[in-house]
């Protein structure tokens, strides 16, 4: 019980974190990815209580690494174009 509730507020305060500070895209990124850890702990401990074989939270963790993967392509690709992480320079983006 105690994991699910870390897990909840490991959730909420990272999307209180990506509503209030996206100024930069690796401090967005790394706060999905605070998302996800929070979600996948909570997936863990949820299978814990109900001690059912499940791989979702397998399934679910390699999510997370593929999407972490992609996020630091774009953000070194970001970086190589413009020369910032910044997010206002998005909307400018023009290949």
């Amino acid at each position: 019980m105690t994991l699910m509730f870390l897990s909840v507020v490991v959730i909420c305060s990272a999307a209180i974190g990506f509503c209030m500070f996206s100024i930069h895209i690796l401090s967005i990124l790394i706060l999905l990815e605070a998302m996800m850890l929070g979600l996948l702990g909570f997936l863990y401990s949820l299978h814990l209580a109900s001690s059912t074989l499940s791989s979702s939270w397998i399934l679910l963790l390699t999510f997370a690494a593929c999407e972490a993967s992609l996020g630091l392509s774009l953000l070194v690709s970001m970086l190589r174009l413009r020369g910032n992480d910044l997010t206002s320079s998005i909307v400018s983006l023009d290949f």
